[in-house]
């Protein structure tokens, strides 16, 4: 849930209710102001990454080229 003052500008932070009134701040004080709950903003769509190719075989080693041959 999003939360704005009365004059638009957005608010995050904790927040208390006072006689079903929100207001700013933890508790309340003189600072404390306002707040209108705001619809949540909508959330970008998530692309999706297209899978990575397969990876090409490698060709075998021709013989002697490893100590081991």
């Amino acid at each position: 849930m999003a939360w704005t003052f009365t004059d638009g500008t957005p608010y995050e932070g904790p927040a208390h209710i006072l006689r079903d009134v929100t207001y700013s701040g933890a508790t309340r004080t003189g600072e404390s102001r306002r707040l209108i709950e705001a619809p949540d903003l909508p959330q970008p769509k998530l692309v999706k990454k297209k899978p990575a190719a397969p990876r090409k075989k490698m060709p075998p080693k021709p013989k002697g080229a490893t100590a081991w041959d």
